[in-house]
């Protein structure tokens, strides 16, 4: 759903147009004065000034797609397609952009996996945790301590290795602080210092990681 508005941003009136996607973030562009938005349903007019406003200094740019018909991005690498194919640790896959993430999920998954096994020791997490990897557009991972059951979500694959982890001490941070209080946090600091700025490249989405 698209509709053409207008927003007061820091006392100045700028014309918008606003596209309501199923997304979790708030993207935009400005050109000549004029912002063009994307943005998750039932984002209010109010709330966008709010956030534009605070962001008026910060330079704004189009967040590159994670791929195309030409590229895709893989553990933050922009990676050319050659000949229909795109290679993802070691296997050659054929690129499809309606199944790409069906296509790739096994090898993901074991990629995913083995950086799961390596937290849960260096955390100390009791037992090992079941782990899969699905596309979903609502969140980045999940952690069912009722199942004992980890996800991660499979378009994760197109940013830094680094961002990957950082999601995933944030997953398994939840065996031990079900909410997201300071003292969750503060043992999410203790596995990977740079979360914050980690996250926020992911958020804007930065495939190549922080100050890359």
């Amino acid at each position: 759903m698209k509709k053409e508005t207008t927003l007061n941003i820091n006392g100045e009136i700028h014309e918008a147009s606003i596209e309501y996607k199923n997304i979790r973030s708030i993207r935009w562009v400005v050109k000549d004065g004029k912002y063009t938005i994307r943005c998750p349903y039932l984002v209010t007019n109010s709330y966008l000034e709010n956030v534009l406003s605070k962001h008026k200094s910060r330079p704004t740019k189009v967040i590159e797609k994670p791929f195309s018909d030409t590229y895709c991005w893989i553990y933050g690498e922009k990676q050319e397609i050659k000949d229909g194919f795109i290679s993802i640790d070691g296997h050659f896959v054929l690129f499809s952009s309606k199944t790409f993430y069906k296509d790739i999920n096994k090898y993901f998954l074991t990629y995913i996996e083995a950086r799961i096994r390596y937290y849960e020791k260096l955390m100390n997490v009791d037992k090992p945790y079941n782990v899969s990897t699905k596309y979903v557009s609502t969140r980045y991972g999940s952690n069912s301590k009722r199942t004992h059951h980890i996800t991660i979500n499979s378009y994760l694959i197109h940013f830094s290795k680094d961002i990957i982890d950082a999601i995933i001490v944030h997953e398994l941070a939840h065996c031990f602080y079900y909410d997201h209080s300071k003292n969750f946090y503060n043992f999410v600091y203790k596995y990977c210092s740079d979360y914050d700025s980690l996250h926020k490249a992911l958020r804007l989405g930065n495939y190549k990681g922080v100050n890359k």
